[in-house]
């Protein structure tokens, strides 16, 4: 017996294997998208003259599209009843696998590179997928000027920048069956999804679903998982069953014709960055919670108070003496990165800082290393580790407090 949602798979399955997005295949037949998408959720069916053209396409019978029995869907790795491809095929993560441990840069990144917006091309013609968007999303979403410290919403201006806009579902205020609607609608509309829980556990960037959308297929991203957050391989996808089950928001991205230029969300994340990373106050009852010159001054008091009782630990010190290296990594890297990106700013001012945070990053390295080896120190010499850690970040700190001077100098004629 025919089976519409059968011929449907079988068409997505062809399209796939001949590496068409939707958005080709539909160019290549002279028809839309959605009339692709509807014939592979069963939806509609081609006509006959159609399906000639399609097995011209993918040099198949027509027979064998409409004989779902010659296509091996398992090939895939797991049942689906849609999937949805990037517009344009991206090339795996080319930068280096630490530290990339925001989860919502990467995130957004993401979101680039599925709507084929990243115009750097490898030699196999697929977008580049490296560490510049990620870094660029970092300060866009001010996560990198920070220690412990995340915007309590996700910042527009990282949506913007690609001409697209976002809203934020809680499952509160949906049935479990509506929730899964709400999800499974979007991504039928060739739309990924993204799944936030407030749970520690993945972020899913959803973009197919099976079982009516019980279970989700996508890339998982981890707060702190460097590695997981380097993996952008459309290719891979991992699934997600009972994804409604757990306590979480979805994400569902809309085109808006609000398309900031980068030029303005970089100077946004220039001045708020400056701002943050001035900050002297004190935010919140953890000491190394916050931003900003503060934390420099609290770290230094708590190994102070460690030395002072002679822990057998330096506790303070995980896990921000990762985060600081990562974050200062990140704020020079986009400092490096307005110089390219932001008109007017004044170079020679700007490398001067530069060279500071350089300094910056190889006592963060250091700082990190002792953390990291400090189990195999006697345990009588972990006072002089300590005092060596405070040397160096009161050293930082007046390195940095230099380096944000000469920023605020090249920033002064820049047009907010």
């Amino acid at each position: 017996m025919f089976d519409v949602n059968r011929m449907g798979e079988q068409i997505a399955h062809l399209r796939m294997e001949n590496q068409y997005t939707q958005e080709q295949l539909a160019e290549k037949l002279k028809i839309s998208p959605q009339a692709v998408s509807k014939w592979e959720n069963g939806k509609a069916v081609p006509e006959v003259p159609m399906l000639c053209e399609i097995s011209k396409l993918f040099n198949c019978s027509v027979d064998r599209i409409l004989d779902p029995e010659s296509c091996v869907l398992r090939d895939m790795g797991f049942n689906y009843e849609f999937l949805v491809k990037p517009r344009i095929p991206a090339a795996e993560y080319s930068g280096p696998e630490w530290p990339k441990s925001i989860s919502s840069a990467s995130i957004l990144t993401a979101v680039k590179l599925f709507f084929g917006l990243e115009q750097r091309m490898d030699n196999k013609n697929r977008q580049v997928n490296d560490d510049e968007e990620y870094i660029l999303q970092s300060a866009i979403m001010n996560i990198c000027f920070g220690y412990s410290y995340g915007p309590e919403e996700w910042i527009h201006d990282g949506f913007l920048i690609y001409g697209l806009d976002y809203e934020i579902h809680s499952k509160s205020d949906y049935s479990e069956d509506e929730f899964i609607a709400l999800a499974r609608g979007q991504i039928e509309h060739g739309y990924p999804v993204i799944i936030i829980p407030k749970e520690y556990t993945d972020n899913i960037f959803a973009v197919g679903f099976s079982d009516h959308g019980r279970t989700l297929k996508g890339l998982g991203f981890l707060e702190g998982d460097d590695q997981k957050n380097a993996r952008m391989n459309f290719e891979q996808l991992d699934q997600y069953e009972g994804w409604y089950k757990t306590d979480c928001d979805i994400m569902t991205l809309k085109p808006t014709d609000e398309k900031m230029p980068l030029v303005k969300a970089c100077t946004n994340a220039l001045f708020k960055g400056l701002t943050l990373l001035l900050n002297d106050s004190h935010c919140g009852e953890d000491k190394m919670q916050g931003h900003g010159m503060v934390i420099y001054r609290n770290w230094c008091d708590l190994l102070t108070e460690e030395n002072q009782r002679n822990a057998d630990r330096i506790e303070c010190t995980f896990p921000h003496a990762f985060i600081h290296y990562e974050n200062k990594l990140r704020t020079k890297q986009f400092f490096e990165l307005c110089i390219k990106i932001i008109p007017g700013i004044d170079k020679e001012l700007m490398a001067l800082a530069i060279n500071q945070y350089n300094d910056i990053i190889a006592s963060a390295t250091e700082i990190a290393t002792i953390t990291h080896t400090q189990d195999s120190f006697p345990k009588d010499s972990l006072n002089e580790k300590r005092n060596r850690i405070i040397e160096m970040l009161r050293r930082s700190s007046e390195q940095e407090e230099l380096a944000l001077s000469y920023i605020q100098k090249a920033a002064a004629n820049i047009d907010k």
